[in-house]
C-alpha cells in the first residue's frame, strides 16, 4: 500500500490559519508551548524530546497551530499591548463614551436627527446641511477653513485633502465630497449650538463621520450614495464589521468605520 504524503498534508492542513492568513503571535505562542513540551522530555530522553519538538513544528506549519482552539485563546486572552507588538491594533469594544452618547442625545432632541427604527436625517436639517454643502461646493478648503471646521488653533496642508493639525496629527480627508460635508455640517451646528467651539477636534471628526454614513446624496456630484458593510473575524482579535458608504455615480468614498459586533452577530448601534 502507498501512502501519498501529498494528500495527508493536504488533509492536515489548514489554509485559513496558514500561509498568508498565519498569525503571527498566535504562532509564537505554539512554538514556545512546544519548545517547553520538549525541554523536560529531553532531559529525560534526547531522541523523544527531538521527536516531540519536530512534530510538534511540524502541526504549526500544516495546521497554524498546535493547541487546538489557539486563535480563541488568543483572541480572549492575549492582552491588547501584546497584540500592538505584532501590528494588531485591537478594535475597541464601544464606539464611545458618555460624552458622546449626550452628544448624540442632545442632537436627536434639537431635531436634526432621529433614531426611530434606522437612523436617518431630520428634514430641516437635511435640507440645511444640504443647501450649505451647495455653498460651498466650489470653494478652495485653506488651512482657516479646516481649522473652523475642527475648532483648532493651526492646519498646515500636507497634501491632498491632507493637514497637520496642532502640529502633530494628520488629518486626511478621503475624498473631497466628505471634506465638503464636512465642511458644511461644522458651519450648520455653529449656528445651531451655543457651545459649539467647546467641542474637541477628535469629537467633531466621530460625529462628521458618522453624519456622513446617513447621507443618501453625494455632497460632491448629487450621485446616489449607497452603503455596505462586512463581517470581519481576524486571528487573536474580537469580530467586528466595517461599515461604509460610497457614491455610486463618482465613487468619493463618504465614511468608513469599524464597528464592534454583539455576540449575537447584531451590530453595535452606529449612532
Amino acid at each position: 500500500m502507498r501512502v501519498n504524503v501529498t494528500e495527508i498534508t493536504a488533509t492536515v492542513r489548514q489554509p485559513e490559519y496558514t500561509g498568508e492568513n498565519r498569525c503571527t503571535p498566535c504562532t509564537i505562542v505554539n512554538v514556545l508551548l512546544a519548545v517547553a513540551l520538549a525541554i523536560p522530555v529531553t532531559v529525560l530522553s534526547p531522541p523523544a524530546g527531538a521527536l516531540i519538538l519536530v512534530g510538534s513544528s511540524l502541526a504549526i506549519y500544516l495546521r497554524g497551530y498546535l493547541v487546538p482552539g489557539t486563535p480563541e485563546l488568543t483572541k480572549r486572552y492575549l492582552p491588547a499591548v501584546v497584540l500592538r507588538l505584532f501590528g494588531k491594533e485591537p478594535v475597541p469594544e464601544t464606539l464611545g463614551d458618555l460624552e458622546n452618547e449626550a452628544l448624540w442625545t442632545t442632537l436627536e432632541t434639537a431635531g436634526l436627527l432621529t433614531r426611530e427604527g434606522e437612523p436617518s436625517l431630520a428634514d430641516g436639517f437635511r435640507s440645511r446641511w444640504f443647501a450649505e454643502m451647495d455653498r460651498v461646493r466650489d470653494d478652495d478648503f485653506d488651512e482657516r477653513a479646516v481649522e473652523r471646521t475642527l475648532g483648532v488653533g493651526s492646519a498646515a496642508k500636507r497634501g491632498d485633502r491632507a493637514y497637520s493639525v496642532e502640529g502633530n496629527q494628520l488629518v486626511r480627508w478621503d475624498s473631497r465630497a466628505a471634506l465638503v460635508a464636512d465642511v458644511a455640517a461644522a458651519a450648520v451646528f455653529r449656528e445651531r449650538f451655543e457651545d459649539w467651539e467647546a467641542l474637541d477636534s477628535d469629537s467633531r471628526r466621530d460625529l462628521f463621520e458618522r453624519l456622513r454614513l446617513l447621507v443618501e446624496t453625494c455632497p460632491e456630484c448629487g450621485g446616489s450614495v449607497e452603503r455596505d458593510d462586512e463581517r470581519l473575524d481576524p486571528c487573536c482579535q474580537r469580530a467586528y464589521t466595517v461599515v461604509w458608504s460610497e457614491c455610486a455615480d463618482c465613487g468619493s468614498l463618504l465614511a468608513e468605520l469599524s464597528v464592534p459586533t454583539a455576540e449575537d452577530d447584531e451590530l453595535v448601534p452606529l449612532l
